[in-house]
């Protein structure tokens, strides 16, 4: 029998759409975030990490065929819940954002110097 633990988390069926299962999980993520409900931060936790592994096409396959055991041997993990705000950001707003990757912020690029470029002004009329 085929793990389901991740689909009844955000409440979906198996076969939910990638639309539905985002439906869902920003309900549930409206409902239970920890600034509107301190006390709910660990369920919080599960609906995003539910949610990061069912909204991804290949982990969701692997989960479909393999349960939380094959999503913890992919992610080479020791039995943790693979969850991490870095994850989350570069999830949610589709690349590192602010959190380069590993966590902390991204180094500041510099400015080469100013380029003059002289300019002809033409009268059209």
């Amino acid at each position: 029998m085929a793990d389901t633990k991740l689909y009844e988390i955000l409440g979906v069926d198996k076969n939910a759409s990638d639309l539905e299962i985002k439906k869902a999980y920003r309900q549930l993520a409206k409902e239970f975030h920890p600034d509107k409900n301190p006390e709910a931060g660990d369920k919080f936790k599960e609906i995003s990490f539910a949610y990061e592994v069912l909204s991804d096409r290949s982990k969701r396959d692997v989960y479909d065929k393999y349960g939380m055991k094959g999503i913890k041997e992919r992610k080479g993990d020791d039995g943790g819940s693979g969850f991490g705000p870095g994850d989350l950001f570069s999830h949610l707003f589709g690349g590192s954002g602010l959190f380069g990757g590993g966590g902390g912020f991204m180094p500041r690029t510099r400015k080469g110097e100013d380029a003059v470029h002289g300019l002809k002004y033409v009268r059209l009329f």
